[in-house]
């Protein structure tokens, strides 16, 4: 792809000249029979001192190497590898290193579109493709691709769900590599590799639950907190009395009319928000149900609120059941697809104060 951008002059926009500072014809003509004469003069003196001007502007330039030479000022076509020959007073050399080069984000928290804090890295590989763009477009070349880079990982991770920052990112990484190639392809370079990692994703709620003294291994990614979050709700249904048979084979119904039972306006006051639930059931009737937690003492039952929710959940009446249960952690519902919210995601985890109290109810 690179192959195709040959570059035999400075574009007029890095000259700073435009149409209407062009010099005359007579002086472009001075100009060039100077250039000529000193040109012919310094070719002169290196002939007169060949014998030690054959050490000094002789060069060798390796393999992973080109030589990016300005004569009076101006650009001429890269050199190298192999030697090369400058001639003494007006050439000067930049040399730029082809080799791929790597960088690493560090980790940064991204509110996703559905607005939960995810953490996340990246490890960046590049090389220098055009070697006359990488040395006249910027001065510190590395800094900006990082730079560059850490915004796109940022804006790209704002646009995208939880569910698809989790699950798609082989195809995330592929688009992110895409846009910064867009981005610093005018640089001279080219991005050869790009290696996503998710960290964590932050608890939402304001109050944390405290972590077991088990460790926790900071590289671990999504997956390690994930097991994390399944070994705390373990921990605390195995410290509360189990429900007997009966209570574990609750239907639909039966769960709103325990969930009545225990709405107060405190927890109205601790929640306050609106629910709307639609329910799969074995038969694959999907039923609605609602739960109003906005003023007085709450309000629950079948069918559809008048007003807007402020979350819409779409979940079958097992996995609803294993919810209120404490055997499927909510988070790990949504990220694998099983749960289905429309809303507010850190609305919807609030259902943790409410659902495991049905079974004590």
């Amino acid at each position: 792809m690179w192959e195709k951008y040959k570059y035999s002059a400075l574009p007029h926009t890095l000259e700073g000249q435009t149409p209407a500072t062009k010099p005359d014809a007579s002086h472009s003509w001075l100009t060039w029979c100077c250039h000529v004469w000193i040109t012919c003069l310094s070719a002169i003196i290196l002939l007169l001192t060949l014998p030690i001007s054959i050490w000094c502007f002789l060069k060798i330039v390796p393999d992973y190497e080109r030589v990016v030479v300005f004569r009076l000022g101006r650009i001429r076509p890269p050199k190298g590898p192999g030697l090369i020959l400058l001639l003494p007073l007006i050439d000067q050399l930049q040399r730029v290193d082809m080799r791929i080069r790597a960088f690493r984000i560090q980790p940064c928290k991204v509110k996703s579109r559905d607005d939960v804090l995810v953490s996340v890295e990246a490890g960046v590989q590049f090389r220098v493709c055009d070697p006359v763009l990488s040395v006249l477009s910027v001065q510190d070349l590395n800094f900006v691709i990082q730079n560059t880079a850490e915004n796109l990982l940022v804006q790209n991770f704002g646009r995208k769900y939880l569910r698809e920052i989790y699950g798609d990112k082989m195809r995330l990484g592929e688009h992110f590599k895409e846009d910064i190639n867009e981005q610093v392809k005018p640089l001279g370079v080219c991005v050869e590799h790009v290696d996503l990692l998710v960290e964590a994703v932050m608890q939402p709620h304001e109050e944390h639950v405290p972590l077991t003294s088990q460790a926790v291994n900071p590289n671990g990614g999504l997956e390690q907190l994930i097991m994390q979050f399944v070994s705390i709700a373990t921990q605390v249904s195995a410290q509360d009395t189990k429900p007997s048979t009966a209570v574990t084979d609750l239907s639909l119904e039966e769960m709103l009319s325990r969930l009545e039972r225990i709405l107060s306006e405190s927890l109205v006051s601790e929640i306050r928000s609106s629910y709307q639930f639609f329910v799969i059931q074995k038969d694959g009737k999907r039923s609605a149900c609602f739960l109003d937690l906005t003023s007085g003492s709450g309000l629950c039952g079948m069918g559809i609120l008048t007003f807007s929710p402020d979350v819409t959940l779409e979940i079958t009446e097992a996995d609803l059941l294993s919810v209120v249960r404490g055997d499927l952690n909510p988070m790990i519902a949504y990220t694998t697809g099983r749960l289905h919210v429309t809303g507010n995601l850190q609305t919807a985890l609030l259902l943790q104060k409410v659902l495991p109290k049905i079974l004590h109810s």
